[in-house]
């Protein structure tokens, strides 16, 4: 494997550089690229070309390096098609379906590129000359990188949100208000991706008195009889307006309490977060926040979970912009229709915990499928009919009775009673029970509700359309207690209506 850093730097530089691999068409011809390249940065970052002469050795990189962003494979004038079998072991063998692979071929396979582009899980296809010039070749390249990078940034936000879930979840355990804080620390420096020398400060107000809950860094010989002096001026800013604090540049999330206390908590994660880190930090301690005020006031463990659930369902829809009260009454819709189906009530109340969750998978959906107002085209609805299988997989693997109900309905909420839904195409039973209620609460309201891409209906139009979708779309014992019941799930819509809809 050969090595040639794009912009002259030295190999101390290169974990910031994008790694490009060249696999075959000679040394000369990844040095000329590297020359070519000498002065290129996307979002501030230079390229790195590495070189393998053949597929055996390109194997041995991909399988060192973690971080390759693009493969440019060359496909010669042989006709041979050997090379081609290392794509299946990169997307299979390796699961790497981050990196992207663009075949550059001699010109007598330019009739096949259709046939590679179908059979090859690769991402582009060029024939020998269209990148000669340095444009086109830059071009081509800007288009692959921010491709991977949008592909790495799902990816991330997906596991970033998994562990919100679960450590949402393993902060009800403690035992404690000390234990508690000292976990949420813990898991907030792994949110925000912190140095191993960061500062973490959790305090509770009580009785016109600062208590330290748990203190780690430069907090962690802290004397809270006389607050910091970073902490004295945000303060008066997070009581006023909340949120984000403009003065301190770590992370500072304020908490007032129903008992009359109020806690603060300050992370210095010796960098500045990104958005969505801080996004996820504020989330979790929403989250978290409702844990506090149980151990403190000793509420029951329902209303606990309860708002950890809205809010990790609505980063999905925050992130659709379905803001309103989307989830809540989707909650309270399950409960409802459960009840009326004979569900014993602890039953119904956890599908009403857990059903907030159904779309919890469209955090991995890009904005530009999310929000796009028109029609979606083939691919971008089979996209976005992966949210299914990947709200699944982020709450299959918890053992709790809420998020394993979770994982059941994210799964089955789109499957169809009659056949013909997404995406394991079950029918009738063979789809879970929780699964076809919250089929029939979450279309109601979204039939219901405005939405970036149409209009809320009226109701007469939405009481048709279950009426002809009895059967087919909705389970038709349900479907007929929903109608039957009609004015009881409208007095839900209307008591968290997000405007006057009927």
């Amino acid at each position: 494997m050969n090595r040639h850093p794009g912009n002259g730097e030295d190999s101390a530089t290169t974990e910031t550089e994008w790694n490009i691999l060249i696999i075959g068409g000679g040394q000369d011809e990844a040095m000329l690229l590297s020359r070519l390249l000498a002065d290129f940065r996307f979002e501030g970052r230079g390229i790195r070309v590495l070189h393998a002469d053949e597929t055996n050795e390109a194997r041995l990189v991909l399988e060192e390096e973690q971080d390759i962003a693009v493969v440019m494979m060359e496909l010669d004038a042989s006709g041979k098609r050997q090379s081609l079998d290392l794509i299946d072991y990169i997307r299979q063998a390796l699961m790497n379906a981050a990196v992207r692979i663009v075949v550059v071929a001699d010109k007598k396979w330019a009739d096949e590129e259709e046939e590679i582009m179908f059979n090859y899980d690769i991402n582009n296809f060029r024939v020998k000359g269209e990148l000669d010039s340095t444009s086109k070749l830059k071009s081509a390249l800007v288009g692959s990188l921010r491709a991977y990078r949008d592909f790495k940034k799902t990816e991330d936000e997906k596991k970033s949100l998994e562990y919100v879930a679960l450590s949402s979840s393993l902060v009800l355990n403690a035992g404690s208000l000390e234990m508690l804080a000292q976990d949420v620390l813990r898991h907030l420096a792994s949110i925000l991706n912190t140095h191993s020398s960061y500062g973490g400060l959790i305090l509770q107000r009580s009785h016109r008195r600062w208590h330290k809950l748990a203190a780690t860094g430069k907090y962690a010989e802290l004397d809270v009889s006389t607050l910091p002096w970073e902490i004295e001026c945000v303060l008066p800013k997070l009581r006023e307006f909340g949120g984000r604090s403009p003065i301190f540049e770590g992370f500072d999330f304020h908490s007032p309490s129903v008992a009359g206390t109020e806690r603060l908590i300050f992370v210095d994660p010796c960098r500045t977060p990104s958005d969505w880190e801080y996004y996820l930090a504020e989330s979790y301690c929403v989250n978290t926040d409702a844990v506090f005020e149980n151990l403190e006031l000793r509420h029951e463990i329902e209303s606990t979970q309860k708002e950890i659930i809205y809010t990790l369902g609505e980063i999905a829809e925050t992130r659709s912009q379905e803001t309103g009260f989307h989830v809540k009454r989707v909650a309270e819709y399950t409960k409802l229709l459960a009840l009326k189906y004979g569900l014993p009530e602890e039953e119904a109340n956890l599908l009403a915990l857990a059903s907030p969750m159904h779309d919890i998978g469209k955090v991995g959906i890009s904005d530009s499928i999310l929000n796009k107002p028109g029609k979606l085209t083939f691919e971008e609805y089979e996209t976005m009919k992966s949210h299914a299988i990947s709200g699944y997989e982020m709450l299959k693997h918890s053992s709790r009775p809420i998020l394993k109900t979770a994982a059941i309905i994210a799964l089955q909420h789109h499957e169809k009673y009659g056949g013909g839904g997404y995406p394991q195409g079950l029918s009738g039973e063979e789809i879970h029970l929780y699964g076809r209620i919250t089929a029939i609460a979450d279309v109601f309201d979204a039939l219901a509700s405005d939405r970036v891409y149409k209009k809320a209906w009226p109701l007469s139009e939405i009481v048709d359309l279950f009426h002809q979708e009895k059967g087919k779309h909705f389970d038709p014992s349900l479907t007929d207690l929903f109608l039957e019941h009609l004015e009881e799930f409208l007095e839900i819509r209307s008591q968290y209506a997000d405007e006057k809809v009927f």
